[in-house]
């Protein structure tokens, strides 16, 4: 079982929802995913609406604060990704061509957290746990199982995530179409240069989140019902099945029925 009580530093903990609507995106994700939902206080804010799959913490959403709405940002999903020692770390970031876009900061007594920006302009969150330590169950059906950059430029976010979090990276395809990052020999994301796509200019570098679904077909079909949509036809590749859909608040992520999932 992918039940989880620490991570290593360097691999991805947790990921998050910024959504224009709470109680709709509790609603959906509720039925998709047969999520349990607690709101935390969180004081002079909304709340914090931590998903649960049986009793573990698994994923969370939160409304989306006036200044990124005002700037017209769309509902997203964020990634985290657990350090050891995040002053150190934003300064690492700093010396390999990244962007602090928001210096570090406490969470309450849940931990401390950083946001970076990447030399390809993707941005990430920097989470030093204390009391919430991510992700309580991951890649099992219905919880986050993967992590993907997708950019341009993969030739310089290679050397960035080496140098910053001491990702081991491996190229996959002659010529590299897809590179994948280890932590202490363990895959932890992957690396997509969209560049050898041909996809348009106009979309933005991103990590992108993955959720296991037991099933991708009736999974497409209950999206459908609950009024989301899929962005692509379903891939089939070595791990299992994808596609990529949008929530009705407009965040994108992407399912995937895995054939074998990693504890």
């Amino acid at each position: 079982m992918g039940i989880r009580d620490s991570y290593e530093h360097g691999v991805f903990s947790w990921v998050d929802l910024v959504t224009t609507d709470p109680e709709a995106a509790k609603t959906f994700y509720s039925q998709l995913f047969d999520w349990r939902f607690e709101d935390i206080p969180v004081p002079d804010s909304p709340p914090y609406c931590m998903a649960f799959k049986g009793d573990r913490r698994v994923s969370a959403l939160f409304a989306m604060p006036e200044s990124m709405q005002s700037q017209h940002i769309p509902s997203h999903w964020q990634s985290y990704i657990n350090v050891t020692d995040l002053a150190a770390t934003v300064e690492l970031c700093k010396s390999h061509g990244g962007e602090v876009l928001e210096a570090a900061f406490d969470v309450m007594g849940a931990g401390q957290m950083a946001v970076v920006k990447d030399p390809t302009g993707a941005v990430v969150n920097l989470w030093q746990a204390k009391t919430h330590i991510g992700a309580e169950l991951v890649n099992e059906v219905n919880t986050y199982c993967w992590a993907e950059l997708q950019t341009r430029g993969a030739n310089r976010a290679v050397p960035f995530y080496e140098s910053v979090f001491g990702w081991e990276m491996e190229i996959e395809g002659k010529p590299p179409y897809y590179i994948t990052g280890k932590v202490k020999g363990h895959l932890n994301c992957g690396i997509f240069d969209m560049d050898n796509a041909n996809l348009p200019a106009e979309i933005p570098p991103k990590w992108a989140v993955y959720f296991n679904v037991a099933d991708l077909d009736a999974s497409l079909q209950k999206l459908e019902a609950l009024g989301g949509k899929a962005l692509m036809e379903p891939v089939v590749i070595e791990p299992g099945r994808f596609t990529t859909i949008m929530d009705p608040q407009g965040a994108v992520l992407t399912i995937m029925e895995l054939k074998d999932p990693d504890d």
